[in-house]
This record gives structure tokens, C-alpha cells and sequence, in this order.
């Protein structure tokens, strides 16, 4: 699964890289303790009502996926996550398979495992090892509920409210010692296909993310204790991806 992870790369080469315009917060810059229901970044593509054209933008999410049926925002804290398998079946998914992908683009996530004795739960850093940033294939939804919204995610009218999930997979491998899910990572090549407003039917684009091939090979991760300090919320900066310290 992803209920934790870690965004502070510079925009601009991000921008560069996927082509894409700026709608995004400023104020969301640089954060190594990302929890569901916080804003996020996403990218997602969508038809310019006015011009016809296609307009590619990183834009500001709430983590937990609001569908057109969710009474009120309480509803995300349990859709941050979606399973690839099952996507075009669950009703708070299946409406956005179609239309609304996105990626959510960050630097590395976070699991925890704990020790042989079950008393305590050491976290582990999971990253590209060059560095490079890590796309996570996600779903997003323009939520209306009671209208009014505010902060980051929130149209300029105030009458919408974006909000997205990030689709997770069987673990293999290495990866599998870790947690029984991980995130969907896709490959950088694979990112304009899965963001495609030609794909916009559910049922092929419920196929496509099955297809192993488009993902990240799990060998060019790096797996890493951090810091235990992570596991609180509260706690953020870059010493919590320091290593953890112990007593001789």
C-alpha cells in the first residue's frame, strides 16, 4: 500500500520534464511526511473546454478519493488507496477509470515492518536509487458536496473539490518482505498512454493498468531505514530520512 510519502524535488524540472503548467500551491513545496486526506500534488490532462485542446497541469488534490456520492470529506480517509485489480468493479473508483487518471509524482514512500519480537515497527524509505522521481498511477475526482470548499484543492469558485487515490498492486519480490501492496510506479515512458484523454473508456483503461509491462522494475529501488520519527504525523523534514539511531 501508500499511506505515507515523501515530495520535495524541485518543480520546475518536473514541469519541464512532463510538459506540463503550474496550477499547483506553492505552500506544498518540499514535505517528507505526507499523510492521507492532506493536499497533494497531482498531474492529470483534460480537454480546454474553450480551445478543443489537451492541457496537461499540477495541480493540488486532497489524498482520499471524494466520489459523487460521498456525503462529506470523511468519506477519503478510507480511498487513498486503490487496488488495480478491482478498479473497474468498486463504484468509487470505476466513475473516475474512464476520464479522470492522473499521476502523483514524489520522491520515495515510506512502510513499516516490524521486528522479530512484534514490539516494535521499524519504517523503511523505498526510492529510485539515482534519485530520479517516482510516478504513481492514481485516479482523481471533482467532488461538489456542499460546495464552499477551501484551501488548496478547492476550485477558484469554491464549488469543486479535487481530491485523488493512488492504485496499488500485488508486492513481488523484495518488495513483498515489506508489505503484501505497493503502489502501481510507472515507468516515465508510460506516463502520456495512461494519461490519455483518447483512452476514455473504463473497461480498456482497467486493462491497461493490469499490463506488468508498463511499470517501474522493482530493481531500480532502494530499500532503507529511516528515522522512527516518521511515524508521527507531526514530524517532518529531511533527518527523517537519516537512519535510525541505536544504542550499542
Amino acid at each position: 500500500m501508500c499511506g505515507r510519502f515523501a515530495f520535495y524535488q524541485e518543480i520546475e524540472p518536473l514541469l519541464d520534464d512532463l510538459g506540463a503548467v503550474d496550477f499547483e500551491d506553492p505552500r506544498l513545496r518540499s514535505r517528507w511526511n505526507i499523510p492521507p486526506t492532506a493536499p497533494i500534488h497531482v498531474v492529470t490532462e483534460s480537454i480546454d473546454k474553450d480551445t478543443g485542446e489537451v492541457l496537461r497541469a499540477l495541480r493540488a488534490a486532497r489524498w482520499g478519493l471524494l466520489p459523487p456520492f460521498a456525503k462529506d470529506e470523511s468519506f477519503s480517509s478510507r480511498t487513498f488507496n486503490a487496488r488495480r485489480e478491482t478498479l473497474g468493479e468498486k463504484p468509487s473508483f470505476r466513475g473516475s477509470l474512464g476520464r479522470y487518471r492522473a499521476i502523483v509524482p514524489m520522491d520515495g514512500y515510506y512502510e513499516w515492518v516490524r521486528d522479530e519480537k512484534g514490539t516494535r515497527k521499524q519504517p523503511y524509505f523505498i526510492a529510485p536509487a539515482d534519485g530520479s522521481p517516482l510516478y504513481m498511477a492514481a485516479l482523481v475526482s471533482w467532488w461538489k458536496g456542499p460546495g464552499g470548499h477551501e484551501g488548496p484543492a478547492a476550485s477558484e469558485d469554491g464549488a469543486f473539490l479535487l481530491s485523488t487515490t493512488i492504485i496499488t498492486r500485488a508486492a513481488t519480490g523484495d518488495l513483498a518482505d515489506i508489505h503484501d501492496r505497493t503502489p502501481v510506479m510507472l515507468r516515465r515512458e508510460e506516463i502520456d498512454a495512461w494519461l490519455d484523454t483518447a483512452m476514455d473508456d473504463r473497461h480498456a483503461a482497467a486493462e491497461w493498468i493490469l499490463e506488468d509491462s508498463h511499470l517501474l522494475d522493482d530493481a531500480t529501488l532502494e530499500v532503507r531505514e529511516v528515522d522512527p520519527a516518521v511515524g508521527k504525523v507531526g514530524n517532518d523534514g529531511p533527518e527523517l530520512l537519516e537512519g535510525p539511531q541505536r544504542l550499542l
